[in-house]
């Protein structure tokens, strides 16, 4: 019986399948379901059934030439994507064009273009200059003198090998290790003392105003002094320490790095995080290092009962500072309205009185109690307590009679001497403490009351440390007798008017945001007092560009929670134009979508229409000539319109992204809007052919364009004839186009922007964006370099190799975002500057730092 229901339930399962309606009564009954429905039939679709492999292949060839119904197209494109054997037949693998390039002049090269590029590359050295020699060069002098050694240490200095001992110096490029059971205790070139424990290792070098000390094995105690500039680094092979006056212990051992803090705080960097660690805490950079008590990562130092004693009580003063409230945000300046009419300057910053003064309070109480801690501070500090005490006390003294904040304004005017600092009086009597705590005769202030600085003229010669006006309301601090006297009398004038100006409006709104610094410049008044001075040709070229009509520059910091807001505000006069309004409203940014999440750097932008571009730049040109530029000659050299048959061609989304491995070759790609591909790719074409008709001699590379097709993807790739390699690839998808070294780039980026997988899609990324109310933005810069500076290692070695370490380990993910308006530009930031020290980039960009000094630094 139950084989007799099995064959029923075959021959009925059999008949079904057989019983298939033809195409008219399919066709009827979908008109009667489209009519009840109230819709419009799709004729297409039931233009005959795809069944199997033989319907596709029929459909190949229309669907190659974008005849076939959309529909239809993308049953044929779900079909290919499960059948390689379809996927297969589609490939369509065209001709190589191998026609020898025909001989052409060698193109003459204009002196004026020599000009440009010369003007272009100093302005460009000039800045690289000044950053060499403030932050990369190698500054002369001894690094390092030792102190004391119990036991034994060596000097290793090149293929030298030496025993040292008490008053032996320590130069740029050596190393000292100590022996088993051997200690040793350094004194740094800025005051800092190292304990080194035993069976360590480690050198110190410098570049600019920052000190590294690169612990390449073993502990070591560090006690930091205090820096006016610059930083203390120190380096294992997995983190890096940055520090500023403060003690604290790093051990480096096979498990990995551990740090613990005594009294201060320290900045960890370890595999692009950073933690900040405060008295007591203490990090390891391996999960199966367990914590050790602090005492015992102290114990070895010969100062281990003086740390030990003093670990509670520096926790304790670290607490006690914590709790004082730093000063607030202000949301309004009485002095705002006060300034000059004419001021082109304002920086607000906040009165630090009290807050340096309670600090200093709670450190002093402390170190009044603990002679280990006075032991400490008069052996690691060059000034004793009194001096400090001085110090806070004067500045908190004078901050007694001052208002919330100090205001720096300028006027730009030349017979006002620029400049003055401002404040409000609150109480009386800040004249007498002036002279009090800053005495002329030890080269202080010369201060004034309204009287007196009416009579008083400019000094002969400069002996004093500055001239200081006290009103009944007002302080008034500057360096020219002539400043003091015309803003008197712009206080005596009452409100300026400067408040409800558009520049004071700008300022103004800065303070209801909450400010914390303030820096606001009208740089359009400051381009005007120096129009009399600038050539004539320059002024056209700045009239040209647009940028003559920038207007206010207003840069904001303030910290909410702890966490730093930056905000930059460019603003102009009316509408922006030339350069200054290539940077498009914010929008989506399309081209992000094909970058991934493990990208390294990006920098995304929404311009205008660049054929309009192209017109501003054309017009530039013209205007300082001073006659039309003849744009037909470079046309027909190319043999394309330059701005109709390519620039027009392009959107105004554009993209350079590093986004995959850098070895062997860095994974690069250019992201580029098109109108219209097919266009853009026959223009490439007569484009590549005209470069190679004018290439000659044996120097110069003509080039051929070699299409090919994967699944239903058309790649292109441009060749070197004259070496055979494809110096890059590129291909059109969703109206981009994309460009990378290599073709498996390209299918990544492709792969990426299907998968939704994108950069722009991760959470990581969208929580580095600044808080404000922008949905998109005209322009980001992103850098998250760590992942990919590990795999340099294999390329250096020595010093190079621990530099590309400590970036990776120091580097941490930021963003940049920027918005262009209809008359202003503005930029915002919640990350702190890029994450990484730029002091050992320059390590790995120059390898000569082993070369020692001659000269005893400071």
């Amino acid at each position: 019986m139950k084989r007799d229901d099995k064959l029923l339930l075959e021959r009925a399962t059999h008949a079904l399948r057989s019983d298939v309606p033809d195409s008219e009564t399919i066709t009827a009954s979908a008109s009667r379901v489209a009519s009840e429905l109230g819709i419009e039939m799709n004729h297409e679709a039931f233009a005959g059934a795809i069944r199997n492999c033989d319907d596709v292949q029929q459909l190949l060839s229309a669907y190659r030439a974008g005849t076939l119904p959309e529909g239809r197209a993308l049953l044929v494109q779900a079909h290919m994507r499960e059948c390689g054997s379809c996927l297969r037949s589609f490939r369509d693998e065209s001709a190589v064009n191998w026609a020898a390039p025909r001989l052409a002049v060698r193109p003459r090269v204009r002196p004026q273009a020599w000009g440009w590029a010369l003007a272009l590359s100093c302005a460009m050295l000039i800045p690289v200059f000044f950053i060499y020699k403030a932050y990369w060069e190698i500054p002369p002098g001894v690094r390092a003198e030792v102190q004391s050694i119990d036991g034994s240490a060596y000097l290793i200095s090149g293929s030298s090998n030496r025993q040292l001992a008490a008053g032996a110096q320590l130069r740029e490029g050596d190393e000292v290790r100590t022996a088993g059971q051997s200690h040793a205790v350094l004194r740094l070139a800025d005051g800092s003392i190292v304990e080194m424990d035993q069976r360590s290792k480690l050198g110190v070098n410098a570049r600019g105003r920052n000190t590294t000390i690169a612990l390449n094995q073993g502990a070591l105690i560090v006690q930091a002094a205090h820096r006016t500039s610059g930083h203390l680094y120190v380096n294992t092979w997995d983190c890096r320490v940055a520090v500023t006056g403060t003690v604290f212990s790093v051990n480096s051992g096979i498990k990995g790095s551990r740090v613990a803090v005594l009294r201060g705080s320290v900045d960890v960097a370890h595999s692009g995080m950073h933690a900040v660690l405060n008295p007591g805490d203490q990090m390891a950079t391996s999960d199966s290092l367990a914590p050790e008590p602090l005492a015992d990562q102290f114990a070895w130092s010969s100062d281990r009962q003086q740390y030990i004693g003093i670990m509670a009580q520096l926790a304790n003063v670290e607490h006690r500072i914590a709790q004082i409230p730093f000063p607030q945000s202000r949301y309004s300046s009485s002095l705002l309205s006060r300034v000059p009419a004419n001021t082109l300057l304002f920086v607000s910053i906040p009165n630090l009185g009290d807050y340096l003064s309670q600090a200093n309070a709670i450190f002093q109480d402390q170190l009044n109690q603990s002679p280990e801690l006075q032991q400490w501070w008069a052996r690691g500090q060059k000034h004793n307590t009194e001096d400090l005490n001085a110090l806070v006390e004067k500045i908190h003294d004078v901050s007694q009679y001052l208002g919330d904040e100090i205001v720096i304004a300028g006027t730009g005017e030349e017979e006002h001497h620029g400049g003055v600092v401002l404040a409000q009086v609150q109480r009386s009597g800040l004249a007498d403490e002036l002279r009090r705590q800053f005495s002329t005769s030890t080269g202080g202030l010369v201060v004034f009351d309204e009287a007196s600085l009416a009579a008083a003229g400019e000094p002969a010669s400069a002996g004093t440390g500055g001239f200081v006006l006290v009103r009944e309301h007002e302080v008034v601090f500057s360096n020219s007798i002539a400043a003091l006297k015309f803003f008197n009398a712009q206080l005596n004038a009452g409100d300026s008017g400067f408040s409800a100006s558009d520049f004071g409006k700008q300022i103004g709104a800065a303070y209801e945001r909450g400010a914390g610094i303030i820096l606001a410049a009208n740089l359009h008044s400051m381009l005007e007092s120096k129009i009399d001075r600038t050539p004539q040709n320059k002024m056209r070229q700045l009239e040209a560009s647009g940028l003559g009509d920038v207007q206010f520059l207003i840069a904001e910091h303030r910290e909410a929670n702890g966490l730093p807001e930056n905000h930059l505000n460019l603003q102009f006069a009316g509408a922006r134009q030339r350069v200054a309004s290539w940077l498009a409203s914010p929008a989506p940014i399309g081209s992000l979508d094909f970058v991934s999440p493990n990208a390294a750097v990006v920098v995304a932008a929404l311009s205008k229409d660049p054929a309009a571009i192209a017109d501003d730049i054309m017009q530039m040109a013209s205007q300082q000539k001073g006659v039309p530029v003849n744009w037909s000659e470079a046309d027909a050299k190319l043999q394309i319109n330059v701005r109709n048959d390519l620039i027009a061609n392009l959107g105004g989304d554009f993209l350079l992204a590093l986004d995959g491995p850098v070895l062997p070759t860095p994974s690069w790609k250019l992201v580029v809007e098109v109108n219209n591909a097919d266009l853009l790719e026959n223009t490439l074409e007569r484009l590549a052919k005209a470069v190679s008709d004018q290439a000659q001699g044996s120097k110069e590379h003509p080039i051929v364009i070699e299409p090919s097709t994967v699944g239903s993807q058309r790649f292109y790739a441009i060749r070197d004839l004259s070496t055979g390699l494809v110096k890059v690839n590129y291909t059109f998808v969703d109206g981009f186009m994309i460009v990378a070294p290599e073709r498996g780039l390209l299918m990544e980026a492709i792969q990426v922007h299907a998968s939704g997988n994108s950069l722009a899609r991760s959470s990581s990324f969208r929580s580095l964006l600044p808080h404000d109310q922008n949905e998109n933005y005209s322009a980001i810069a992103y850098q998250n370099l760590s992942p990919v500076l590990t795999p340099l290692l294999s390329q250096f070695s020595g010093e190079s190799a621990n530099a590309i370490r400590k970036l990776a380990a120091d580097s941490r993910p930021t963003v940049v975002c920027a918005w262009g308006k209809e008359n202003r530009i503005e930029a915002a930031s919640d990350s702190r500057l890029f994450g990484f020290d730029f002091l050992t980039l320059g390590t790995v960009l120059d390898s000569r730092n082993k070369s020692s000094s001659q000269n005893v630094s400071r």
